[in-house]
């Protein structure tokens, strides 16, 4: 089954489990190389464009890359297709089904909300908690203006 971009960032918010890797590329094999030697973490932050391009030539020389990003691409690559297969299992869809159901129109109505919203949808650290306005209202009223703004946002 195919899932709309919409669909799959809710997916991949709510399920961390279901969230692929990026596509390799020499850079992140770099990084990864980096991390896995520990050498990220002595590099400055504000490193300019010549110092990283000399950092990527001297690992891209260095003797054990090639077999490092071999491996590395075969992991990324492995892990997004064993992705791929779990969103293709029925027991898994129906219960991304349920999930989509149970986040998309919440998810519209936060966007809407909050139109910058969309630069921080992989992070929700920087979401803060909102308290209603429907708390002073009666569970009937409360139940009628929450339709309301289902049908609205859906009607978008």
């Amino acid at each position: 089954m195919k899932y709309s971009d919409e669909e799959l960032l809710i997916i991949y918010e709510k399920r961390l489990d279901l969230s692929k890797k990026p596509d390799p590329s020499t850079d992140t094999a770099v990084i990864e190389f980096l991390k896995k030697n520990d050498i990220l973490s002595q590099l400055s932050k504000n490193m300019s464009s010549k110092e990283w391009f000399s950092l990527k030539q001297s690992i891209l020389n260095h003797k054990d890359f090639p077999k490092f990003q071999t491996d590395h691409f075969y992991e990324v690559t492995e892990h997004n297709q064993k992705i791929d297969k779990m969103l293709e299992d029925s027991q898994t869809q129906k219960e991304l089904d349920l999930l989509i159901k149970q986040y998309a129109v919440p998810e519209r109505i936060r966007q809407y909300r909050n139109p910058f919203y969309f630069k921080y949808k992989m992070n929700p650290k920087v979401r803060i908690k909102k308290n209603s306005f429907f708390i002073n209202f009666s569970h009937r009223t409360v139940k009628i203006l929450r339709n309301k703004f289902i049908r609205f946002f859906i009607n978008l």
